[in-house]
Parts: C-alpha cells; structure tokens; sequence
C-alpha cells in the first residue's frame, strides 16, 4: 500500500512540474494562438472554460457547451432552455455542471459519444424557478454551488437548497475551497453550512465590486473592477499598489487567475490581459495590439501543461505563458523578416527587408512594451543582410554596399554592386573584407572610421558566407558550387592563392555547403552533416566529434558559438544548442526550439547571443527571443482521441461522435464502452482523431493501425483522418496515437467495431450450404444408380428387342397375309361404299323427279278454269290425283336420301342440328344440298322453289348460322 502511495506521490508530482516550473518571462510577448468565431463555428462571446480528465478543452459559449479537441471545434450538450451558457465546472468523473440562463443541470457522456443533458431546475422549489444568468458553478468536496444574482443554489444528494439575496449578490469566490460572496447590501460574506454569514468588518467591502479573491501568503488579494487591487490580513484592508494601476484602474478588471510562481493574471474589459508578479511588477500586458483578438476578457484558466486560456468577449486566445520562447514585437513594428539582428549601444538593431530599425532595449526587456517601438534608420530602405559591430561601428551590408549607423540615420561607407557581410582580416584589425554579389572589398579603420579602399582582384564570385582562420586564409562558401579558399598579397589587392573544394574533393555534395568558425577551427555544414578538412590529405572528410551528436543524415545551415562556449546549431529544420561539460563532451538540447521549425528564411538562417544569455533568432514571422532561465517540461503526457467514426455507406452514418444532437442520447449506459457490430454493406469506415496537445497542433503527427486488417502501425504523418473500404467480417480494433513537435508519444485510442459476414457467408448459409452438398452427393448418387438401372433395363431392353425382331420375322408373313385380307376387305369396302353413293345419287334423282311431277301437277291444276267445261276439269283433277297417288312415296324417298347422307358425311345432319335446333327441316335440305355442293338452279327443283326463292332461303339459313356478310355459306357446310 505504501508503494502504491509513493508512486501515485510521484505521478501527482510529475504532473505538476511543468505548472510549477513555469516562468512568465518579462522580455517579448508570448506565443499566442487565436480562435475566432469563423473557426468555430459558434457565438463569438465564451464566459468559461475547463478542461476534463482527458485533456479536452470546453468553452461555455453563447450557443451551448463547446469542446476543442486541438483539432476540431464543435457544440456539445445545450442546457434544456437552449439558453447561453455561462459557467462550467467538472469532477473528477468527467461529469460537467452546466449555469446557464435560467437553467442548471449536468451532462455526461455517453458511450457514443455523445454528452447527455439533465436539468436540475425541477428540484427547485417554483418561487426559485424565475433567475436570471448562472454566473459561477464550482463544484466543493461532495456539492455542486450555482451563483446568480438573485439566488445561490446548492446542489446535493439530488436535492437543491437555495439562498436567496435580499439586495442582489454581486459576485462570487472561490478561495483554496472556501466560498465567498459579496453581497450588495451586507458586503462579503462567508458559506458556512449552507448558509452565508458576514465575515469581520465585512461592510468595509460593499461597493468595491470584487472580481476574484486569490489567497497567497499574505492574506487574500482582492482585484476590484475600478479600484484595483487590495490586500487583506488579519481582517485589515489596504491597496495593494502595482506597476500596473494606472491600467488596471482605468480599465475595468473582469476576472483573474493565480498563476504559478506567484504570478497573478489579470483580464480587463478595455486593455487585454495583463500579468503581475507577487511583487506588482508588471510581467506582460498583452492586448489586441500585442495579438489578442479582443480586449474584453471574459475568463482567465490554466491547462495541465500551463497555457494560459482567455475567452474574449469576440474569440477565444491560447496564450503560451510558460514558454521561453517569445516574439519581440510592437504595434508599430510591421516588419516580418528578419535577416540579422545585434545589440548595440543597449539597443536594438534587426535588419530586414526594407531597411534598418532599432529599440530601447533596456527599456523594452523591462516590460515597457508598450512605450518602447521600432524606428526606422533613415539613408536604407532596401534589403539590408547583415549588420555588425566592428571595432566602435556598426555596419549595415545592404543592396546598395556598405553602411554605417549613427544614431537614427546611416551613411554610405563603400558604393558597390551589393554587399553580404563583413569580417576582420585575422592579425589585422585594422582591415575589413566585405563579401559582395560579385567579389570582395576591403575596408580600412582609420581615426575610428572605416574607410573604402578597393576591390580586390582575382575573384568575382558570389560572397555571402566568409570566415577567415589564424592562417589568414580566407574561406568563402558559394552556395551552389562549393568552397574556395583564398590567400591575398601583403597589400591586400590582389588574391595571391586560390583553391577550390567540391564533390570532386570529398564533400557529399556541391550544393548547399556552408563554413563556419567554431573554436578557431573551420568547418563545413553539409547536406550529409558537419565536415572538416584533413590536415594531411587536404580530403574533406566527416568531422567524428559533431557526428557523435548531429549525425550524417541532416543538412547542416548553421553552426554559431556563443559567450558561453554553447554551440547554436541549425540541423534541417531543427535548432538545438550543444553545451559543454567539464570533460569536453556536449549535451544537446533541441526541444525548446521545436516551435522554430520552418520559421528561418531558407538561406539567411540567423542566430544572435549576448553575454547575458539572451538568444535571438531572425525568421520569416519576425525576431523570437530566448532565456535558458525559463524553463518548461516537453515530456507532458496527453493523450489522443477519436473524434468520431462513421459508415460511408449509407451516406455519413454516425457510429460515434460528439457533436450534438447527431445520435441518440437515450442510453443509460454511460460507463459502458462502445463496440458496434455492423452489417457487411456498412464496411466502409471513416475515422476522425485529433491530439490533446496544444502546442503547434497543426504540427502534430499521428500513425494508426487497424488491427485485424493491417499487419502494423502506419508512418507519420499530419492527416486527422483515415478512411477504409471494402473490410472483410472479422473484429477490428482501430488505433491511433500522437507524436507533437517535441516527439512525445501520446497515449493511445482504439475503437472496437466487428463487421458481419455477407448473409452469403453466415453460419447459416453455411449450413443450407452443407445441406446443399448432402443433396448433390445424394443426387449424384442416386443418378449413379439410375444410370446402372437404365443401363440393366436397356440391355434387358435390346435382349427383348432381339427377341421381338425374330418374332417379328415370324410375324411378317402372317402380317402379309393379313394384309392382303385387309386389301380384300378394303376393296369390299370400298365396292359397298360406291354403292351406297349410288343409291343416294338414285335417290337424289328420284327426288329431282319428284319434284318435277309436282311441277307438272301445279301445270294442270293452272290449267284448270271455270271457263272449262266440268268434263274437262273434272279429268284435269282426276289427273292430277293419279300423279299424287304415284309420288305419294317422296317422303320415304328423303328418309332414305337422309339416312344414306349422314352415313357418308359424318351425321352431318344430325350435328347441324344439334348445333343450329332453330334450322327448318327445308333448311337442313338446302343445306344437304350445299354440303354435296349444288347450285342454286340445282337446288331450286329439289326444294319446289324458285332460284330466287333458294336465295332467300339461303340469306335466312347465314343469319340463323350467324355468318357475317363477307362469309361463304357454302364453304362453311362443307367444312362442318
């Protein structure tokens, strides 16, 4: 038990020292990064701001609760009342309480990432229920206490007690987990048992409008809005006087927050932030002209690796307090490059693009910031290099040749086609050679003035890069073709010796070679490293000191030594300081210049010292000091997360994410952790992640690894995101972690998810599968059989067939006796049938005649007539029936005529009949008629009509057969 003590001691305890050992450095203005409203989004006022467990920023924004994931901005959680919210406050559970405008409650996150509201207003009493703005919410020991104007709530064991105000309270304090609130009509008063008890002399305090109370070792510091600050011990109350009161007075003070060190921040409603020491000087005013956005400060907080938040009343600020790095700048420098910089004269000199200009230096590094600006030295407005101090001058090497600076103005000292930089000639001090766009110059000191002398002859090439050694050799680095060393004649005007180094002479490469001198020896910066010259085979080789720390892999652009023997080094895109140890071997630090990478104008990289151990260096975003005094930690643990997960198909389908109201929040599940199971059309994934690293997060790196697809880890690389498709069913667990720009890793977050197979692939399908397969082999088999079974049949089948064809050669002679009965019957046959056909044809005949006699009978009865005599008449009757007693047998005829045609045409009567009942026995004649297809003439005589009346027989017999006016009737009766 012991040993878990100590080491949770030591974990405390580690956590702590980057907060503990955080200076506020006086000199510059810190790193500020800046959020505005188009950035995130939201409302552009934030009243709060606290950070979780993980590392997660929150902001209490006029929109609802806002998080920061050094990534992504978003809306978390909104109150019930979707009214702003304006204080937070957060256990040790993550759990965050929520004042709003009317309206309190807590969220908490739920495993999909979502932040789940609860509203405590119905534990109120309705006579409390009408507040205004929730001011301050902190949470003491096992309560929750929410501060408005009108009334105090105290939150616990699910009960509310509420305190109401008789004159309105007019702020609220926490001090080290004691409550205080001042009341306008009693003063400050005390929370002690749920209730609020006046401290000694507590009416002194009415009216002062406290903002924040800080306890510190002597007494409590009180920072009114109009008053400034006080101090109060042993009940005694007195001003408390600062560098800063004249600010902090006319300005309005807002709210504070006690920094480590004794450091007091200060935010106002009309100037910015300003920082105190426990003394009252004044550390830092930084303000919109120093890079805030805004000059009202609504809240001040610290996060655990000491960055000091301020939510403006328009955007919210980052500000790197504990950095030792800061940016020398002013409101009226609107200089960016900077290609040299030199102390001189206790000021300051930067050399840019358009020219000289300078500062109090003394005055600016004792926090006068605001008093002290860059003005510009009048006689140079093009680019000016370098600047440096020889002997009692400084020089400026500008476009148009040589200046010297004095005072507020600068003189041309040497008219020349551009000059780079000047050096001593070693053993001459007296001599000044001046490297220019097309060969060098010499300078001589004479009366304490450098004078032009010539152009020295022999060399007309580039000379931005000069260093001279002891030998007064002179070794100049051309950029591009490599290193020429040089010996002049004794009047210093012509060179004497030239030599020439490249690839050729041991160098890895020709391009981008520098020269340095480092402890009066001459070294070489490389794209592979740090070389120098071998004493005997003049070769250059790699120097084996500076590889034991610098390597041979980086591009080496600057090598410089200081006063304290400490080597400044630019290696790639990293600068770093090697600092001696007594027994000559270097320690190398790099982590605190981590924030310089890509900030140097590529070629003109500059570093500058001073005895005192200030350390400048010129980039393209202005001049950045540095104090080794100042120190921080890099080795801060944080963590990653994952921001959010989606399907890609269907379209942007949320998995997990904490952007608002976007998924459910019904779960009650809130500690449980999330592991989706998905469908395989929902295998295509998008992962969102970020770093809870601060610092430069746009340069943190990041690698993942999806377990059970990926064999490893991914390389480094800045993407936020990472998509997959196309993943097979199987469980996946995705990973991700951080590297920010000092190299520390981050903790790492994974994601758990599993993908199901396609139905196609299930255990089910499967089985049907398998029960597919038993029904094949049991097809094949039974098929095997068939076939065998059919092969026996047929060969039983070809033994019949075998003995079929010789019963049928038996049988052939009996079929060919049968067929010749069978002709002799046909013949019968056939015989009968013609005479049959010759008997309806007598028959036919009979009837044509008797149709005639009864022609000839209507003949005799027409000749009949009452002008005959009866003699006449009377044989004329007597006549006719003699014909009638003859013919009386035509309906036997008929019958018989009907019985033979129906034999020869298929009962074709008989199915006429039955198919048209509503046909006349004369109909089914004329159709017979037409069946043995006669003519009309034919006809006429068989039926005793006319031709014309067959016709109108034969129009009734299409209408009763339903024959349309195009159909032939005839053809219809012999197709019946």
């Amino acid at each position: 038990m012991t040993k878990f003590a100590l080491r949770i001691l030591v974990l405390f305890i580690s956590l702590l020292y980057p907060i503990v050992n955080a200076q506020i450095k006086k000199i510059g203005v810190p790193f500020i990064s800046n959020y505005n409203s188009k950035t995130y989004k939201a409302a552009s006022e934030n009243w709060d701001l606290l950070q979780d467990s993980k590392g997660m920023m929150f902001f209490a924004n006029h929109f609802g609760i806002m998080q920061f994931d050094g990534v992504r901005w978003g809306i978390v959680a909104q109150p019930e009342n979707r009214s702003m919210v304006r204080s937070l406050a957060i256990d040790k559970n993550d759990k965050m309480y929520v004042g709003a405008q009317g309206e309190v409650g807590y969220t908490v996150q739920l495993p999909n990432g979502q932040y789940k509201y609860t509203s405590l207003v119905r534990l109120l009493p309705d006579s409390a229920r009408n507040f205004g703005d929730v001011l301050h919410t902190v949470i003491r020991n096992n309560e929750v206490v929410f501060f408005s104007n009108e009334e105090l709530f105290i939150y616990k064991n699910n009960k509310i007690n509420v305190i109401r105000s008789e004159a309105k309270f007019d702020d609220f304090f926490e001090v080290n987990k004691e409550i205080y609130v001042s009341d306008n009509a009693k003063g400050l008063l005390k929370l002690e048992n749920d209730a609020l008890v006046e401290i000694p002399n507590s009416k002194e305090f009415i009216g002062m409008k406290i903002r924040k109370i800080f306890e510190t070792k002597d007494g409590l510091i009180l920072l009114t809005q109009k008053q400034g600050l006080f101090v109060c011990k042993n009940n005694q109350l007195k001003p408390f006087v600062t560098e800063a009161d004249h600010l902090l007075k006319q300005n309005q003070i807002s709210t504070g927050v006690l920094l480590s060190g004794g450091y007091f921040a200060i935010g106002t409603r009309q100037t910015g932030l300003i920082v105190i020491d426990s003394k009252g000087n004044l550390i830092q005013h930084i303000n919109k002209q120093a890079g805030l956005q805004n000059d009202y400060v609504t809240n001040l907080k610290t996060d655990r690796e000491g960055n000091l938040w301020v939510t403006l009343k328009e955007g919210i600020s980052m500000v790197q307090i504990a950095s030792p790095l800061s940016k020398i700048l002013d409101a009226s420098n609107s200089e960016s490059k900077i290609y040299c910089s030199q102390i001189y004269q206790n000021k300051l000199y930067i050399a840019t693009d358009n020219g000289v200009f300078w500062l109090d230096w003394n005055a600016y590094k004792n926090g006068q910031h605001h008093n002290v600006n860059f003005q510009h030295i009048s006689g140079m407005s093009e680019n000016v290099w370098n600047i440096g101090v020889f002997g009692n001058s400084l020089l400026a090497f500008e476009k148009n040749g040589v200046f010297e600076i004095s005072g507020n103005s600068a003189k041309l000292l040497a008219k020349t086609d551009g000059a780079w930089q000047g050096v001593v000639i070693a053993n001459h001090p007296d001599l000044l050679l001046v490297g220019g766009y097309n060969g060098l110059y010499l300078l001589k000191q004479i009366n304490n003035s450098w004078v032009y002398q010539h152009k020295i002859k022999g060399f007309e090439e580039s000379s931005r890069v000069i260093v001279t050694d002891k030998d007064e050799n002179i070794w100049i680095a051309h950029g591009y073709k490599g290193i020429f060393k040089m010996r002049l004649n004794k009047t210093f005007d012509t060179v004497l010796n030239l030599q020439f180094y490249n690839d050729k002479n041991g160098f890895p490469s020709s391009l981008f070679l520098n020269n340095f001198k480092i402890n009066n020896q001459i070294l070489f910066g490389t794209t592979k490293g740090i070389y120098k010259q071998d004493a005997h085979s003049k070769k250059m080789v790699p120097d084996v000191s500076f590889k034991k720390y610098l390597g041979q892999e980086s591009h080496i652009r600057l090598l410089k030594e200081d006063h304290q023997n400490n080597i400044w080094y630019i290696s790639g895109e990293n600068t770093g300081k090697m600092s001696q140890k007594p027994g000559g071997s270097f320690t190398k630090e790099e982590l605190p210049f981590r924030k310089l990478r890509y900030l140097y104008i590529p070629g003109f990289e500059n570093i500058q010292t001073t005895a005192n151990g200030d350390v400048f260096f010129g980039t393209q975003e202005g001049l950045i000091h540095y104090n080794s005094t100042k120190n921080k930690k890099y080795e801060s643990k944080y963590k990653a997360v994952i921001s959010e997960v989606k399907c890609i198909f269907p379209k942007d389908s949320l998995l997990f994410s904490s952007r608002y109201d976007v998924l459910s929040t019904k779960t009650e599940q809130a500690n449980n952790t999330l592991s989706p199971v998905l469908s395989y059309s929902n295998n295509a994934l998008h992962f969102s992640f970020a770093s809870l690293c601060y610092d430069q997060p746009d340069a943190t790196k990041y690698e993942y690894w999806l377990e059970g697809f990926e064999p490893k880890w991914s390389d480094w690389n800045l993407q936020t995101e990472k998509e997959y498709t196309n993943l097979p069913e199987n469980q996946y667990v995705f990973h991700v972690r951080a590297k920010n720009i000092y190299d520390v890793v981050s903790e790492q977050a994974t994601f758990k998810f599993e993908i199901l197979p396609p139905w196609y692939r299930t255990t089910w399908a499967y089985i049907l599968y398998l029960i597919l397969f038993g029904v094949l082999i049991y097809t094949i088999i039974k098929y095997q059989k068939n076939v065998a079974e059919r092969d026996r049949e047929q060969l039983i089948l070809n033994q019949e067939k075998e003995l079929l064809r010789n019963r049928a050669e038996l049988n052939e002679q009996k079929l060919a006796l049968e067929q010749e009965n069978m002709a002799i019957m046909k013949e019968n046959l056939e015989t009968t049938i013609n005479a049959k056909n010759a008997k309806v044809a007598s028959n036919t005949v009979n009837l044509i005649h008797l149709n005639e006699i009864l022609l000839s009978i209507k003949d005799l009865i027409g000749q009949i007539d009452k002008k005959n005599d009866f003699n006449t008449n009377f044989g004329l009757l007597k006549k006719i029936n003699r014909i009638i007693d003859h013919e009386l047998q035509g309906d036997q005829h008929w019958k018989e005529f009907e019985e033979i045609f129906n034999q020869l045409h298929d009962n074709f009567m008989q199915r006429l009949k039955t198919s048209f009942p509503e046909l006349t026995p004369r109909d089914m004649r004329l159709c017979a008629y037409l069946r043995m297809n006669f003519n009309t003439k034919e006809i006429a005589p068989l039926l005793g009509i006319s031709v014309r009346g067959v016709e109108d027989t034969r129009y009734r017999i299409r209408k009763k057969l339903q024959l349309s006016s195009e159909a032939n009737i005839t053809a219809f009766i012999l197709n019946f």
